[in-house]
């Protein structure tokens, strides 16, 4: 063997070697499911919000899993369209049946994830192709139309409030005659003067005069 063949085999034995160890680096970061054991299940919903292929999936909190597949159907029971989300989780995560499945929102950037809040049922928890259903993410739409009206009536309130508060200042109402007409202050003062003179009369009570 020729100095250039050596210098060939090791060049190819080198990138050969370069290459195993990159593709071991890659399934390590992206922690690959193949060699991790676990199972699928599916999350029926009404709306994605936005969810995407290879958002994490939680349980209490801790991540147990990623999102699989998304795919749109329709529903012939309700004549509704339908969101199915296939999730891998691991083997040790024992999900109850009756467990609430929400999309949630993580951190400042808005990534979507699927929210598993465990519930009481572990008699029954969730095994390979079952099928549990989610609840709907309010649409930011909905969210606007709702602070629009919310404003709208905080509005109402504020020029109700305006124009109670101008009648009091103007004496119009009982309320504004109270703290606008000075008889009916001068009245008040002198029943408190004469309770302080006379407390006796709190409790004394006249008779009525018989027919």
């Amino acid at each position: 063997m020729t100095a250039k063949s050596r210098v060939e085999l090791f060049v190819g034995l080198f990138i050969i070697i370069g290459l195993i160890i990159l593709t071991i680096f890659v399934f390590f970061i992206r922690d690959f499911q193949i060699i991790k054991p676990g199972y699928k299940f599916d999350i029926i919903f009404g709306f994605a919000n936005g969810l995407k292929i290879g958002a994490p999936t939680r349980f209490s909190g801790v991540d147990i899993g990623e999102i699989k597949s998304i795919k749109i159907f329709s529903d012939s029971e309700s004549k509704t369209t339908k969101v199915g989300v296939r999730v891998w989780v691991n083997k040790d995560a024992q999900i109850p049946s009756d467990s609430a499945v929400w999309i949630n929102t993580l951190g400042l950037l808005g990534e979507k994830y699927i929210e598993i809040m465990p519930g009481k049922d572990y008699n029954h928890t969730l095994k390979e192709n079952d099928t549990i259903l989610g609840q709907d993410p309010i649409p930011m739409e909905e969210i606007t139309k709702e602070i629009k009206e919310l404003v709208s009536k905080t509005d109402e309130a504020v020029t109700g409030l305006n124009e109670i508060l101008s009648g009091i200042k103007t004496g119009e109402g009982t309320i504004g005659k109270f703290f606008s007409d000075e008889t009916v202050y001068k009245n008040i003062e002198e029943l408190t003067d004469d309770l302080k003179r006379h407390p006796w009369k709190l409790f004394f009570k006249t008779k009525e005069k018989k027919k």
